[in-house]
């Protein structure tokens, strides 16, 4: 009797303590995939390596292609021209913009008449309150003649500003005529070449940022729950062996499908070893 009251007293005391065992247990069981394996056991999740910027190069405006600069695997820097359309006619009608742009004819006549008239209706305003000599209507036609001069000249002068405004129009078009790297990267793909017609829009030139790229993979929502931004984590990649990586993006939502979760890890590629499309796997 006495070592049966003993036994429940005991069981009652401990169970709480076991079941905050198993709450502890069963997490770790969860994120290791085997029951009995320990935290400490990490496993392998397969992705893909992308490049950390990639970019599809096209022209605002269509056009016959007149050079293409670089070939493709060549490395180039931010602002260098990659290709030139056929630009003869934006160039005649650019400079043909500037030089009516910077003609001051208009403007430089249209000031002296301006003062030659006004020292005119000076004159002959003193003529005619002192000797009298000059009509009301003379002055007033002389006063209207000096209006009409200033309007005048304040119409070549906003002709002058449209003109300035054309110009940069057309030295603008004549500068879309040529593509620049965006980016220091390497031209991965061209799409066409010399003597060929593209369209506004078309992508010609491919090129990526090679400095650093992506492991892009997924993972169960328990072991996503515990990575945090630029976490370091370790990673096998195809041809390059194991690296360093740092957690970039973790997934606010989980695949409804599968329960898992995206995550990005940021692999730095200095000597361009890595090869985006090559398959990787990191070690969680």
């Amino acid at each position: 009797m006495f070592y049966s009251s003993f036994y429940r007293s005991n069981r009652c005391r401990t169970l709480p303590a076991t079941r905050l065992i198993l709450r502890l247990i069963i997490p770790l069981l969860v994120l290791t995939g085997q029951p009995g394996a320990f935290a400490s056991e990490l496993r392998q999740f397969e992705g893909v390596v992308y490049p950390v910027e990639e970019r599809d190069l096209a022209l605002p405006v269509d056009g016959l292609i007149d050079e293409v600069a670089v070939s493709e695997g060549e490395s180039v820097p931010k602002g260098r021209v990659l290709l030139r359309l056929r630009s003869q006619s934006a160039k005649f009608e650019a400079e043909r913009r500037r030089l009516v742009w910077q003609d001051n004819t208009a403007v430089d006549t249209g000031n002296e008449r301006l003062k030659i008239i006004a020292a005119q209706y000076q004159t002959l305003s003193k003529l005619f309150e002192t000797t009298g000599t000059v009509s009301k209507d003379e002055l007033n036609a002389l006063r209207l003649e000096k209006i009409q001069a200033k309007g005048q000249l304040d119409n070549s002068l906003v002709q002058k500003s449209l003109a300035e405004l054309e110009y940069k129009t057309a030295a603008q078009r004549l500068l879309e005529r040529s593509l620049k790297a965006p980016i220091d990267g390497l031209v991965t793909k061209i799409e066409k070449f010399n003597g060929e017609w593209v369209s506004a829009g078309e992508t010609v030139i491919t090129m990526v940022d090679l400095r650093s790229v992506v492991l892009r993979t997924s993972v169960p929502d328990a072991l996503a729950r515990l990575l945090q931004s630029d976490q370091e984590v370790t990673a096998n990649i195809d041809g390059a062996g194991q690296v360093t990586g740092v957690v970039t993006f973790v997934a606010p939502v989980a695949d409804p499908a599968s329960g898992l979760v995206r995550i990005r890890i940021e692999i730095a590629n200095p000597n361009g070893m890595i090869r985006p499309g090559t398959r990787g796997r990191v070690l969680l």
